[in-house]
């Protein structure tokens, strides 16, 4: 701390030079003048007191020397005035002199106020300067961390901030690891590196220490020359809990102030909460390539089943119960994503699983009907699973090495659904990752399993279809026969060829007929099922007049509408209506249709059969006053030995065969059939067929 004095005059300076030095003999004294000795003496150290004239000085000599002393914050600046001289003093304080003593004649005694209130003054004004410059360090710190993305480059900027708070020369800045339990990272900055090996093991342990009392430590650094270093530490810690801690090795040997105190915890606070937003960077980025892992996974498991869906689609519409394994096989191969798919089917007979075909994911599909294995549990690995009650068997390759089995070579894992219908075991699907040796996880083990219940059902419909294909043709075989002799013998003895006969007779022997006539229909029908079924269905085409169809169909049924007590209604165009069709196939068609009408519909009803054309389509509609039908059997009805709900069928006559025949037929026709009913509000049938201008 230094004091100058600007005095009036010459006899001033002398005066307070002699009095200084009888009441201050240690003080270090000098005079000046002129400005430039002045900032000569300024910029020197060892003096305590300056004194100058001012009458020496240049004017306005008050501002040069406020100017002067501007730079030097320990230079308290004082002006000396006379009783007579009031004018110098209020120039003094618009000058911006610290002091000014006012009564000449007792200036020694206020002199030594000022020096006891200088020092306080200077104190206050030093460390003002301070707060002043770490708040531009910090303000540049903070400015530095904005424009800085990487987190080794903030904590070193923080670290050179806090060196330069406390004249530091070493820093470490300790980051806590994710158990809490010690310092996963432990950046090391300052100084020579020998000094920081030194020094870090005692900075390590202070760090932790001030980490778990969570305050500031100052500890001496032992064995180091000079013996004035100390180590000082900062807790780094957030609301939701510690971070990780600041330790650095001090030259100074004066305490600490409270303003680099706040100082060093706001650097500690500013990389806690940098490392805290590193951390929950890095967390946000992992989750967002978890999420979109999990989304990427996701598209592809729902396109997985998206294939198997219409792989699935595919197999019901399958008859051939090769195409249908086939189908299955490349689908579990490439769709679902397995490099090898084996199907095996039970032979009962023989008591083995035998081969039938294997899928690969380039697509291929290979004969394996050599491959067979006995149908015994215990002996092989297939056996095992087929007979295993648990839905499916994956093996892994340890599994696999341990089975004594030809069928367990090979370190790869291995995945057997057994195929089983109503309880009853049908086959084996085996799905493997020979050549990847990736494992199979549970999203492709539940696709497969999805595609082999529909491979064990396809295959039970497949059986059931050909069963009843065989039924149907066998019975259809074996009745016609018997029962056309039986009609021709009651047509002859109606006809009495062999005798008259009595009313009651001829009675009898109609109804008898008319019982053949029905079975005769039933067993047509049966026939036509099974012909399309087969794919022997012939159909022939020519230019057909559809109003002449229709008329014809209305023919034919009226007699059997007027035993029902249903009336026939007929709404025809007045011109033809030409369409390229079989003739007897459509009109069995209507037939169906029609007949349906009258069986389905209450007594006193009515049928009504219209023909138009619309859209470049000819369509028939047939619509009946009868009971309607659901929205839920709507679809149904045309199912083969379909007769709908209760309310719909009432006993009436037929096997359920005539809308699945009228619809495979117009199909074959290159129409369709469609129907429009409500419960209650009766039934509307509507056949579409392309007119013959529009017809190949």
């Amino acid at each position: 701390m230094r004091i100058l004095i600007a005095c009036a005059n010459e006899e001033q300076v002398g005066e307070i030079l002699a009095e200084i030095h009888r009441v201050a003999p240690d003080w270090q004294t000098s005079k000046c003048h002129s400005v430039p000795v002045l900032e000569k003496l300024l910029a020197q150290e060892h003096y305590d007191v300056i004194v100058c004239d001012l009458e020496l000085l240049p004017p306005p000599a008050l501002q040069e020397l406020q100017r002067i002393t501007a730079p030097a914050p320990d230079t308290y600046f004082v002006v000396l005035a006379s009783r007579d001289n009031q004018l110098l003093g209020a120039r003094a304080l618009s000058a911006g002199a610290d002091y000014h003593v006012i009564t000449y004649g007792r200036w020694i005694n206020e002199l030594l106020l000022v020096v006891k209130r200088a020092e306080e003054i200077i104190s206050n004004r030093q460390q003002t300067r301070r707060i002043c410059e770490f708040n531009q360090c910090l303000l540049d710190l903070a400015t530095t961390m904005a424009n800085e993305e990487d987190l080794t480059a903030q904590l070193a900027d923080i670290a050179q901030a806090a060196m330069s708070i406390i004249e530091a020369s070493h820093c470490w800045i300790g980051v806590l690891n994710q158990e809490g339990n010690d310092f996963g990272d432990f950046y090391s900055y300052g100084g020579t590196q020998h000094k920081a090996a030194d020094w870090e093991t005692q900075g390590r342990d202070t760090a932790w220490r001030s980490l778990h009392h969570k305050e500031l430590l100052i500890e001496q650094v032992g064995e180091v020359e000079p013996a004035g270093h100390r180590m000082i530490a900062l807790p780094m810690i957030l609301e939701n809990g510690p971070i990780g801690a600041l330790a650095m090795v001090s030259l100074a040997v004066t305490p600490l102030a409270d303003v680099q105190k706040n100082a060093l915890r706001f650097v500690c606070a500013l990389a806690a909460m940098l490392i805290q937003n590193k951390h929950l960077d890095q967390l946000l980025r992992q989750r967002v390539r978890q999420t979109e892992a999990a989304a990427t996974q996701a598209w592809e498991e729902e396109e997985r089943a998206r294939m198997v869906l219409n792989a699935a689609v595919a197999v019901i519409d399958t008859q051939q119960p090769l195409e249908v394994l086939e189908k299955i096989a490349t689908s579990a191969a490439v769709e679902i994503g397995f490099d090898r798919i084996s199907i095996y089917l039970t032979d009962d007979d023989q008591g083995l699983l035998r081969g039938t075909l294997q899928a690969t994911s380039d697509g291929g599909v290979a004969d394996i009907s050599d491959c067979s294995y006995p149908l015994t549990s215990g002996d092989n690995l297939l056996a095992d699973a087929a007979w295993d009650e648990a839905p499916y068997v994956l093996l892994g390759p340890k599994d696999r090495d341990k089975a004594a089995s030809s069928n367990a070579e090979g370190a790869y894992p291995q995945l057997l659904v057994p195929l089983r219908t109503h309880g009853d075991l049908v086959g084996l699907l085996v799905a493997d990752n020979h050549q990847t040796h990736t494992p199979i996880p549970p999203q492709r083990i539940r696709l497969l399993r999805s595609l082999a219940a529909i491979a064990a059902v396809a295959l039970e419909r497949i059986r059931v279809d050909k069963l009843r294909e065989l039924f149907v043709s066998s019975i259809s075989h074996e009745l016609r026969a018997p029962l056309a002799s039986l009609q021709a013998t009651s047509e002859l003895i109606l006809d009495e060829e062999v005798g008259p006969l009595t009313e009651d007779q001829q009675q009898y022997l109609a109804r008898m007929d008319s019982a053949c006539r029905h079975m005769r229909r039933i067993l047509d029908d049966l026939t036509d099922w099974s012909h399309l079924q087969a794919g022997q269905i012939s159909i022939r085409k020519r230019k057909v007049d559809l109003r002449q169809a229709v008329e014809h169909v209305i023919h034919t049924l009226r007699s059997k509408a007027d035993q029902a007590g249903v009336e026939i209604l007929l709404n025809l165009p007045p011109d033809n209506l030409e369409v390229f069709t079989d003739p007897r196939r459509i009109e069995q068609v209507l037939i169906n249709l029609v007949d349906n009408a009258v069986k389905f519909n209450y007594h006193r009803g009515q049928v009504e059969v219209s023909a138009f054309s619309a859209e470049g389509e000819a369509v028939v509609q047939v619509s009946d006053t009868g009971p309607g039908i659901p929205t839920e059997l709507q679809q149904r009805i045309f199912e083969a030995f379909d007769r709908g709900s209760e309310e719909i069928s009432r006993p009436v006559e037929g096997v359920g065969l005539g809308l699945a025949i009228a619809s495979q037929i117009t199909t074959l026709l290159g129409g369709r059939i469609e129907v429009n009913s409500e419960p209650g509000q009766g039934s509307t049938f509507s056949v579409h067929l392309p007119l013959e201008s529009n017809s190949n």
